[in-house]
């Protein structure tokens, strides 16, 4: 895709954002919008990276005030996995993953444990840290086999 193609289609994602006046619809347009645009920062034209970074700064400062808005965590989590994103990309993705999981209900954040304790698998220490961070607090409120009995035995690698 040419340079500017990318360029226009990223001022449309900034147009919208733009004109979004409630959180559900700014909630919306980051959900289908916000994975893509963190995959162009892996584009080879300093002006397409620059123009996704702007708009992940206006991003951020609608986001932080508005901590009701959910994030997509789970499509983030898959995006982050992906071997062949570039290290630029796995990092920012983290940052929303980091960002949007503890706005997530306590239910939602226990079934997302362990696609998140996968997704550590191979990454650098300081993600590994973060993300386990994230992890902890729904550790308690996650439901275990009772007896020794109802556990299932631990599989050697």
């Amino acid at each position: 895709m040419a340079a500017q193609d990318e360029l226009n289609q990223l001022e449309r994602v900034f147009l919208r954002l733009g004109h979004a006046e409630t959180d559900d619809q700014l909630q919306d347009i980051i959900s289908k919008f916000l994975p893509p645009v963190l995959l162009k920062l892996s584009s080879t034209q300093e002006g397409v990276r620059k123009k996704v970074m702007e708009l992940l700064v206006h991003l951020n400062k609608r986001i932080k005030s508005r901590p009701k808005i959910q994030l997509p965590v789970e499509t983030l989590l898959v995006q982050y996995q992906d071997p062949s994103a570039a290290s630029f990309v796995t990092n920012f993705t983290i940052i929303y993953i980091k960002m949007g999981y503890p706005r997530l209900e306590v239910q939602k954040q226990c079934e997302l444990a362990p696609t998140l304790l996968t997704a550590m698998e191979g990454k650098p220490q300081p993600q590994q840290d973060g993300l386990m961070h994230l992890l902890i607090p729904a550790l308690f409120h996650m439901k275990y086999p009772a007896g020794p009995a109802s556990r299932l035995p631990v599989q050697p690698r």
